[in-house]
């Protein structure tokens, strides 16, 4: 009975990478929150791109190639990000930001892949390469929308 809650409990507290998340204590802006969301895409992608290119070889080049083309934008946003950090958990800003990434790797670093979703990141992946940095900020609205349960938005 006892391994059965410890299974339980680990698989409720490994089922999504924002659940051990420090919340933030002030609120985030609007464009805060978009900007959270653009970079956990990022990430999403990366990771995503990567892993996938065994199930649809080219998923690992279309990642690296949109990144070619759009890294000054996220480097834009990830400094942003690091601002946003520094505002809310002053002297652990780094180490809370490095705790957040380092959870959102792990945890699609060892999604289990399959046809379906290594095909649903080659959609995603096709679209921002022929529709760009626009068709990239719709997705990550609409993909990253727990961002707005991981932080109070500012009203």
């Amino acid at each position: 009975m006892i391994r059965i809650l410890v299974l339980l409990a680990i698989m409720v507290f490994s089922a999504q990478p924002v659940l051990a998340q420090v919340k933030v204590k002030r609120c985030l802006s609007e464009a805060e929150i978009k900007t959270e969301q653009l970079v956990r895409h990022g990430i999403f992608l990366r990771e995503s791109g990567n892993r996938c290119d065994e199930y649809n070889p080219g998923t690992a080049k279309m990642w690296k190639d949109f990144d070619a083309n759009v890294g000054t934008r996220f480097a834009q946003q990830t400094a942003k990000r690091k601002k946003m950090f520094e505002r809310e958990f002053k002297t652990k800003a780094l180490e809370v930001m490095t705790y957040f990434d380092g959870r959102l790797v792990t945890y699609y670093r060892h999604y289990p892949l399959g046809i379906a979703y290594c095909g649903n990141i080659e959609k995603l992946l096709k679209d921002v390469t022929k529709k760009g940095w626009n068709a990239f900020t719709v997705q990550a609205e609409t993909i990253q929308n727990e961002v707005r349960g991981d932080y109070k938005v500012c009203k």
